[in-house]
């Protein structure tokens, strides 16, 4: 039987080492999740460490802004011949022949050589937490459990794979001790993709330190003209769909509605064809495109209402964070996340692609001060159920839930698993 570590209780005798990992950095949602997750782990009960297949610039950037020191990481693909090609991939830059040449070094000497680090590094690890699902080839090596962590709805992303390709991926998903996955939608989803196979699902919703929020919403930055409506996410029309948005937007403008200009935060492939869609609309001088900001929380917390316009999520970061700094919320009704934020009136759901729709919640919200007085009520109790304390207790749940399906009982895993006493890769992360 599994030793309960009861969170109200004295500190076990030593906390539970949870190997983390991300193939990369870039600056979206899964990587603001993770380091919420590495940030919030009461060190009572976790001892976190980070494995990170390639180092990018975008991690040396996450490093600079507020990345917990005590918490080591691990560079996999540490020389330069490693991840140079890498780096230059992520910037859209290879030419033919660089293509070909990262593509075999990748999956014919990276990749295997990758696996080896990784495997030797988990040794060390009373658990593996596989943030992104990419060491699926190899999940459940070693006596010790693994999660998968999911972030997106599994019927939108492989909607359009053949039979052949999701047999294999249901094969590979099926090597971890769990699935973790973000909201009740995206686990009803998981049930019927995994019906009548062994797979388990979990409970695993972001964290979100809210107290850390409302600080950082705190910092002195040149705000936009006010009022003003904002968006927070990277410009990628295949998932964020900014062109609904900016349809939406003009229909309001165009039925005389007093309402702000739309501050647009956020980089991506899409900027030049969002920028044209704006001019083409007749909207161009009221729509600000401000780029990345690695703190949007005070342009959050002043926005008069914060729009998610995807076509797919899991459990968007962007919505809860508003809803903690107390903005009301619109978002598309997408598959999995933002219902199961914003139901119960916690904020405004629209179809996807539904620009006339959009423009009616934006309305309503202009004109009923009292719908938005209530929907910021309803969406700060709501946001509390995701703060640290909460979190805590379910990852808590999920590592003895697992080790417990794996034969081991935390006591177990504490007695019987050397202390993983590795450093951080730091001079790595620079060498490039």
């Amino acid at each position: 039987m599994t030793e309960r570590l009861d969170p109200a209780s004295s500190a076990p005798a030593r906390p539970l080492r949870i190997l983390f990992h991300l193939d990369d950095f870039g600056r979206g949602g899964t990587e603001t999740a993770l380091i919420a997750w590495l940030a919030a782990l009461d060190r009572r009960w976790f001892e976190p460490s980070l494995a990170v297949t390639f180092p990018t610039d975008d991690f040396d950037h996450w490093r600079a802004q507020g990345f917990p020191a005590d918490v080591p990481v691990h560079i996999l693909a540490s020389s330069p011949w490693m991840h140079r090609l890498h780096q230059t991939q992520r910037e859209r830059k290879l030419g033919f022949g660089e293509k070909l040449l990262f593509k075999l070094l990748t999956h014919g000497a990276i990749r295997p050589m990758v696996a080896r680090r990784f495997l030797k590094l988990a040794r060390g690890a009373d658990a593996v937490c596989d943030f992104d699902l990419t060491f699926r080839r190899i999940a459940g090596r070693g006596s010790i459990p693994w999660l998968g962590v999911s972030h997106y709805s599994f019927s939108v992303r492989w909607a359009q794979k053949s039979a052949a390709y999701l047999s294999r991926r249901i094969r590979q998903l099926e090597r971890y001790t769990a699935i973790g996955v973000l909201a009740p939608a995206m686990r009803r989803e998981a049930e019927r993709f995994f019906a009548g196979r062994s797979t388990t699902i979990v409970d695993l919703p972001n964290v979100f330190d809210l107290d850390d929020i409302r600080r950082r919403a705190d910092a002195e930055v040149e705000l936009p003209a006010m009022p003003y409506i904002v968006c927070s996410a990277r410009l990628d029309e295949g998932q964020k769909d900014h062109r609904t948005l900016l349809r939406a937007y003009a229909l309001v403008r165009s039925r005389g509605v007093a309402v702000g200009d739309l501050v647009l935060l956020g980089e991506g492939p899409a900027r030049g064809a969002l920028e044209g869609l704006a001019a083409e609309l007749g909207i161009a001088p009221f729509v600000r495109f401000l780029g990345f900001c690695s703190n949007p929380f005070p342009y959050v917390r002043a926005a008069d209402m914060l729009i998610l316009s995807s076509r797919y999520e899991g459990l968007p970061m962007v919505l809860a964070e508003a809803m903690a700094l107390g903005t009301p919320v619109i978002a598309t009704d997408c598959p999995t996340g933002p219902r199961d934020l914003l139901g119960d009136g916690a904020g405004l759901l629209v179809a996807p692609g539904d620009a006339e729709g959009m423009a009616d919640a934006i309305e309503r919200f202009v004109v009923d001060p009292v719908l938005r007085e209530a929907s910021v009520r309803n969406a700060t109790a709501k946001v509390e159920t995701l703060a640290p304390p909460s979190a805590n207790r379910r990852m808590l749940s999920v590592m003895e839930s697992m080790m417990s399906r794996s034969g081991r009982s935390a006591a177990q895993e504490q007695q019987s698993i050397p202390a993983m006493h590795a450093r951080a890769d730091n001079e790595h992360i620079s060498a490039r």
